[in-house]
């Protein structure tokens, strides 16, 4: 049975004041259906319009949220050479979430992978998170606070490339996975790696990586020439990162 949340439940899910959510309502930028005089949001539906928002998020949002940061973060202190695969062998969404959930274990991370893995899978079940040209950015729908001690991003690499419901049809190849400790975190997160996807290239560089050390290396330059996370970049207005 779908769940269905109240006008103040969504507003602290989604973590926004109830007059904002009315206006959205009144607009139409969020599903929901008047009961009565009280309107009423399906959770699922909700989910939904939280991942195509993030997923159409504009510059000028990644900002925000990254500027939003108590310290400015370079993507590649987010990477770590152990968390990474760039092998994965999956022939399927749920091979390629169990390959990606073990990423963690085998770095000693985490002690087992049993509820990361049903967490992206439930995640998934609810909507795909394959974005186009290759990409998707699996997780589950709520951070596991208790699972990582830090904020890390994981990355596996398919050669072959799994169908993953990409709505441009074509076959998703790299799987960055948000291992975040709130929610907060795990928006900036995205946003990272929302900036990432739009360096002309990337994906060809991410792919023609030899060794998890030339990720590393990428990412690194990419630090000191294109993305530039810096609070004095941000506040000049150069919030793409891409000069």
């Amino acid at each position: 049975m779908e769940k269905i949340l109240t006008l103040k439940e969504v507003a602290q899910y989604i973590k926004l004041n109830e007059r904002t959510i009315l206006k959205m309502v009144n607009k139409q930028e969020i599903p929901a259906k008047k009961i009565g005089n009280q309107w009423r949001f399906i959770l699922s539906k909700v989910d939904e319009w939280l991942t195509r928002e993030i997923k159409q998020v504009d510059t000028s949002d990644l900002n925000a949220l990254i500027k939003s940061e108590p310290h400015i973060i370079p993507i590649s202190r987010l990477f770590n050479e152990n968390l990474i695969n760039l092998n994965l062998q999956g022939n399927d969404k749920d091979e390629i979430l169990e390959e990606l959930s073990l990423i963690p274990v085998n770095a000693g991370t985490i002690k087992n992978n049993s509820e990361f893995h049903s967490k992206m899978k439930h995640r998934e079940e609810l909507m795909t998170t394959a974005l186009i040209n290759g990409f998707a950015i699996p997780h589950p729908r709520h951070p596991i606070n208790e699972l990582f001690s830090s904020p890390a991003i994981l990355l596996g690499r398919s050669i072959q490339g799994v169908d993953f419901g990409a709505s441009d049809k074509q076959k998703s190849h790299l799987f960055f996975v948000s291992c975040a400790t709130n929610e907060a975190v795990h928006l900036r997160l995205i946003a990272k790696l929302g900036r990432l996807f739009k360096v002309p290239g990337i994906f060809d560089k991410f792919m023609n990586a030899k060794e998890n050390s030339d990720i590393i290396k990428i990412l690194i330059d990419l630090d000191s020439t294109l993305l530039d996370f810096s609070r004095e970049a941000l506040s000049n207005g150069n919030g793409n990162g891409i000069k």
